[in-house]
């Protein structure tokens, strides 16, 4: 009786060969031992550490743009509170003026455009040092310049918007003081109580002129109540 089975090996090894090419799973990878030093390899190598004058210069350039924007938050929350400052100097009345809330909000805001100059010029220091170091690109000099400056006239205006609300203010001031007075005038002369006491005494409505004039004549007048010019007449005509 002849044998059934047949030797397929050949066709076994060809479709290994077939899976591997087209990225099939083999069970040689899988069962690679979990101590072999070549399973701990990383797949990617980390890359080289820069030099040291990139390291710096990537360092400084992340310090100025931090720094940047600050200052520019800063000169934007400063003009909100100078928008608010306008609004109450408007706001103000004869009657009606939040001088105590204006005064602290202008102290804050001279206080808040003394810092943005302070660290404004900070920020000019670290890019003039940086450009004395090489540490800067042609380009890089060209955007940092116009970052300074875009800052620098940024809180110019700032400045001068703060320059300008404290001058309306001052005027307005001064318009509300010559109103206080014409009007203190005006109620002074409508009132004729508040008039001051005059030093001539002046004699009651109800006293007669003639009752005056009679208590006036008798200091010349002789005591026998007769004028001296009649006595002397009559002499004159008896001889």
């Amino acid at each position: 009786m002849a044998s059934t089975y047949r030797d397929r090996t050949a066709e076994f090894r060809s479709l290994s060969e077939t899976l591997k090419k087209i990225g099939g799973i083999t069970a040689v990878h899988h069962q690679q031992p979990e101590n072999d030093p070549a399973s701990s390899k990383p797949l990617t190598t980390p890359p080289p550490p820069l030099p040291p004058a990139v390291a710096a210069a990537n360092s400084s350039r992340s310090e100025f743009n931090k720094k940047a924007s600050r200052i520019g938050l800063g000169i934007q929350e400063t003009s909100h509170k100078i928008t608010r400052l306008a609004q109450l100097a408007k706001r103000s009345t004869m009657f009606d003026d939040p001088i105590v809330e204006i005064q602290e909000l202008t102290s804050l805001i001279k206080n808040d455009i003394t810092a943005l100059n302070v660290a404004l010029s900070d920020l000019q220091t670290i890019q003039n040092i940086e450009i004395a170091d090489g540490n800067y690109s042609e380009d890089r000099v060209g955007h940092s310049t116009a970052v300074f400056d875009d800052l620098k006239s940024k809180l110019m205006g700032a400045t001068k918007k703060l320059q300008n609300v404290l001058t309306t203010r001052t005027e307005h001031i001064k318009a509300h003081e010559n109103r206080k007075q014409m009007f203190s005038k005006n109620a002074l002369r409508e009132n004729p109580f508040q008039h001051h006491a005059k030093t001539v005494t002046e004699p009651p409505p109800w006293s007669n002129s003639s009752n005056g004039d009679a208590n006036a004549q008798p200091s010349a007048l002789p005591p026998n109540g007769v004028q001296v010019g009649s006595q002397l007449s009559q002499t004159k005509v008896s001889c």
